[in-house]
């Protein structure tokens, strides 16, 4: 499917379009990934070649902000074009209001004559009685817990993987006829948190990046000073996040393993999104 496409990866867009003709959109968006493990911005090991190349042909943002960085807030945000204290309510904080979420940006699509498809991470917090059929012509969430989904044969995919099998899926279905617009959102690079084994267990990659960054060696944190941590205030050293992600970073040996694997899901991203423009391109 040869056709020009506006691909977006979190802050990063690549476009080519004709003003006379509807651009195809496809967006991905990835979990808890922090843009400096790139090599497009700067990260010194990570094999990125397919994001970079996205970089490089289209815009790399270097100063972009959120309203909110929790993450079923900012996903609301972007399907509905509204801040947390926009769509929400005072005393319902965790969904959003029926009549804010009525029509989504992939209702406009819609409107304007696209397909419109979505797989992967939804976790977006919509009020009871919400129907995705209502907004997307193609809708299939596909969580975590585990990263590996058992198939048919009995075999196990990664989450990542199979988010890119549907998205390919799609363009077969796909009508040279119409535009369309699809978002394939990861779950990676979330930490599965309920596993506290080190690597594997905590950040579990793709196994077609097994062994990747093995050899490469990790540099220490920024951070790492103890003295850096003593200067902060103590609502700082107590709060609940510390209490969430110290033990995994607790021990050098832990930070190290811990950071391969973390970048294996990177890369295991980035391959997914090779395979799928390569699809594209076909």
């Amino acid at each position: 499917m040869n056709q020009k496409i506006y691909i977006t990866f979190c802050f990063l867009l690549a476009c080519s379009v004709q003003a006379a003709k509807k651009p195809n959109i496809v967006f991905f968006f990835a979990d808890d990934q922090t843009s400096s493990s790139l090599a497009c911005y700067g990260h010194p090991l990570a094999k990125t070649p397919n994001i970079d190349r996205l970089a490089t042909r289209g815009t790399r943002f270097s100063n972009a902000f959120v309203s909110q960085s929790i993450c079923w807030v900012s996903r609301t945000t972007i399907l509905s074009g509204l801040t947390g204290r926009s769509y929400g309510t005072p005393g319902r904080h965790d969904a959003a209001r029926p009549d804010a979420v009525r029509e989504l940006y992939v209702d406009l699509l819609r409107k304007a004559g696209y397909r419109t498809g979505f797989a992967g991470k939804w976790h977006a917090k919509m009020p009871k009685g919400w129907n995705p059929a209502d907004h997307f012509d193609v809708f299939q969430r596909i969580g975590r817990n585990p990263f590996y989904k058992k198939q048919p044969d009995g075999s196990l995919r990664h989450e990542t993987e199979l988010i890119v099998d549907r998205g390919i899926e799609f363009l077969e279905n796909q009508s040279k006829d119409q535009p369309f617009a699809l978002n394939m959102w990861f779950n990676a690079c979330h930490a599965e948190d309920g596993d506290r084994r080190p690597g594997i267990g905590h950040f579990p990659w793709p196994r077609a990046v097994d062994g990747l960054y093995e050899e490469d060696e990790i540099a220490p944190p920024r951070l790492n000073d103890p003295k850096i941590f003593e200067s902060q205030p103590y609502f700082l050293k107590t709060t609940i996040n510390r209490e969430r992600f110290f033990w995994r970073w607790n021990t050098e040996t832990k930070y190290r393993t811990n950071m391969r694997a973390y970048l294996r899901m990177v890369s295991g991203i980035d391959n997914a999104i090779g395979r799928f423009i390569k699809a594209l391109e076909a």
